[in-house]
């Protein structure tokens, strides 16, 4: 057999292996029903036994009372309950976090003096000032373009 195979290629020792292969699981499928016959045919007394046995089974297995099984579907519950609670990411508690955060709030708090452009200590003057602009709007406009034409000489 050695000396059959070796001048063959890799594709024709793959080829000769894989019929092989094959007509070994044909032999084998062929037999099957015979194999499958011959352990099905058992005595009645065979059979019995086999009843026998796995009621002995069943009896000996523990039964579960109908409260084990209801407290386990409870647990169960709120366990599922629990982890939809925790992962839940709604509007409201999102925003009732942010309420509790002191980091939040100092932050909201910067932000908002950042965007006045007035510290907070000096606003009153910003306000004083902004009437005065408002009340006086020719003589601000002609002082300023008084300032524009000597940069621009």
């Amino acid at each position: 057999m050695m000396q059959l195979t070796r001048h063959l290629s890799n594709e024709e020792l793959s080829e000769m292996i894989f019929d092989s292969d094959l007509r070994h699981l044909r032999r084998t499928l062929e037999a099957l029903p015979e194999w499958a016959r011959a352990a099905a045919d058992r005595p009645d007394a065979f059979w019995e036994r086999q009843q026998v046995e796995i009621r002995k089974r069943i009896a000996r297995a523990p039964q579960r009372s109908s409260t084990q099984t209801v407290t386990a579907w409870a647990g169960a519950f709120a366990i599922v309950l629990l982890a939809i609670f925790l992962l839940s990411d709604s509007p409201a508690t999102r925003s009732s976090r942010t309420q509790n955060d002191p980091d939040q709030a100092l932050l909201v708090a910067v932000e908002q003096t950042v965007q006045s452009g007035v510290p907070l200590a000096l606003e009153p003057a910003a306000m004083l000032a902004e009437e005065i602009n408002n009340s006086y709007p020719i003589s601000m406009s002609h002082r300023v373009s008084k300032e524009k034409l000597n940069e621009a000489q």
